[in-house]
C-alpha cells in the first residue's frame, strides 16, 4: 500500500532518452534542476542512468532552444515543469524511493509527501520503479547519493539489497530512512512504521478466523515474498493461527507480484484447487481487489471469507456488494507525509521521541522492540457501514 520530469521521446545524436528529475520550489511548482537532481531511470536503448552536472545542463538548454524553433516540428515532448531553478542555498533535498510508482496507495503518500515539503520549504524528489523491483530501486538510490540529497526515504522491494547503499549514503552524511517497508539489518537512521506490525497481523488473523467460525482452510495472497512489511504480517497472522485457531489449515500461499490481475487470476487458480477453501488474507493493495474479483466471478461470495489492507475507493463496491466484510489501511497520504516531516528532522539533528508532537502530524510513538522505529497509527477497519466516512483520495 512520484516527482520526477519525463522526455518521453527524445531524437538526439548520442542519446535515446533523457530524464530529469523535479524539484518543489518555495511556491509549489515542480521545476527541473538538470545541475544536481534527476531521476535515476537508465535509457532503454543507452542503459545510460545519469549526465554529469554540465552535460545535463547543456542538453537542456539545446533542448529549450530546439523546442522554441521547432513549432508543430518537436519530436520530444517538453517537461510539464515550469522554469529551470536552483535549489535554495540552505534548502534540504529529501529524495523519497516508494516501492513502485503508478499504483494507487503510493500515488496517495506521494500527496501526503509533497504537502509536508511544501509547509517545511524542502525540496522533495519522489520517484521510484515501474515494477517492485529492488535492482530498479537501487538506482535510483544511487543516483541520489552521487547528487548529494540530504535525506532518502525508501520502501525497500529486497531489503537485503540496499545494505550496501545504506552505508555509501551515510559515509558522505545523508540520512537515510525506511518507510512503509523496513530494512532492518541495513543500518537505516529511522523506519518510519505505518502500524504496530503485530496488532495488524493479528487483527487480520482474529476477522479472518471470525468470519470463518475458526475453522476449516485458508490461504494467503501476498505481493511479494521479499517485502518486508508484508511478510512480518504474514507471519504475524500465521503464529496467531497456530496458536489461537487449531482447526485452521493454512493450504495456499499465491504471489501476486504486486498485480491486480494477476491477483485475480492466482485467486481464481486458487479457488479451483481448493475447493473446500474457505478464507484468505490478502496483504497488499492490489491482491485484496484481485481476491475480491476472483470471489465473485467464481459465485463463491459469502461461501469464502476475505480480509487484508487496501485501498478504500477500490475496495467500496466490494464492500458495498457484500464479497468481503472487511478490510484495513491507515492513511497513506499521512504516512507520506511524516516520512517527510522526520527524514527533516533527521537532517536538522532532531531526533524522534517517544509521545512527541510533530508540527503538521501529532504525536508519534516509538517502538518498545526498536528505539529507531516509529509507529505512526493504528489500523483502520473499513466496512459497508463506516467506509463513506473515509475519503484519503485513493
Amino acid at each position: 500500500m512520484h516527482c520526477a520530469s519525463k522526455f518521453d521521446s527524445l531524437k538526439a545524436p548520442a542519446i535515446s532518452k533523457l530524464r530529469i528529475g523535479t524539484m518543489k520550489p518555495a511556491h509549489g511548482a515542480p521545476v527541473s534542476d538538470p545541475a544536481r537532481f534527476g531521476s535515476a531511470r537508465p535509457s532503454r536503448r543507452t542503459g545510460v542512468r545519469r549526465f554529469g552536472p554540465a552535460l545535463q545542463f547543456v542538453v537542456l538548454a539545446v533542448l529549450s532552444f530546439l523546442w522554441a524553433g521547432c513549432g508543430d516540428n518537436q519530436t520530444a515532448t517538453p517537461p510539464s515543469a515550469g522554469p529551470v531553478l536552483k535549489v535554495s542555498e540552505g534548502r534540504a533535498v529529501i529524495a523519497v524511493l516508494p516501492k513502485l510508482v503508478n499504483i494507487d496507495y503510493f500515488d496517495a503518500c506521494k500527496r501526503g509527501a509533497t504537502k509536508a515539503a511544501e509547509e517545511l520549504g524542502v525540496t522533495l524528489i519522489y520517484d521510484g520503479p515501474t515494477e517492485p523491483s529492488g535492482a530498479e530501486q537501487n538506482k535510483f538510490f544511487d543516483t541520489w547519493i552521487r547528487q548529494g540529497v540530504n535525506a532518502i526515504c525508501v520502501a525497500p522491494n529486497q531489503p537485503k539489497t540496499i545494505v550496501r547503499f545504506v552505508e555509501k549514503a551515510k559515509a558522505q552524511g545523508i540520512k537515510v530512512l525506511t518507510w512503509d517497508s523496513d530494512a532492518p539489518e541495513s543500518g537505516r537512521d529511522l523506519f518510519v512504521n505505518q502500524v504496530d506490525e503485530k496488532v495488524l497481523g493479528e487483527t487480520l488473523m482474529d476477522d479472518l478466523a471470525r468470519q470463518m467460525g475458526e475453522e476449516g482452510e485458508w490461504a494467503i495472497a501476498i505481493a511479494s515474498l521479499d517485502a518486508a512489511n508484508l511478510n512480518t504480517w504474514r507471519r504475524f497472522s500465521e503464529a496467531r493461527a497456530k496458536e489461537k485457531y487449531p482447526k485452521l489449515k493454512l493450504v495456499a500461499t499465491e504471489v501476486t507480484k504486486e498485480d491486480e490481475n494477476f491477483a485475480r487470476q492466482k485467486v481464481e487458480t486458487l479457488l479451483n484447487a481448493y475447493p473446500n477453501l474457505k478464507g484468505i488474507i490478502a496483504f497488499d493493495s492490489n491482491s485484496v481487489p484481485g481476491s475480491a474479483e476472483a470471489i465473485k466471478r467464481a459465485g463463491k461470495v459469502g461461501k469464502v471469507a476475505l480480509t487484508g489492507n487496501s485501498t478504500p475507493n477500490k475496495m467500496r463496491p466490494y464492500l458495498k456488494d457484500g464479497v468481503l466484510q472487511s478490510f484495513y489501511l491507515w492513511d497513506p497520504r499521512a504516512l507520506g507525509a511524516l516520512t517527510v516531516r522526520l527524514a527533516k528532522m533527521l537532517v536538522d539533528g532532531k531526533p524522534p521521541a517517544d509521545g512527541m508532537d510533530i508540527p503538521g502530524h501529532g504525536k508519534i510513538a516509538i517502538s518498545q522492540q526498536d528505539p529507531k522505529t516509529v509507529i505512526m497509527a493504528e489500523p483502520i477497519r473499513f466496512t459497508k457501514e463506516n467506509i463513506d466516512k473515509y475519503d484519503f483520495g485513493i
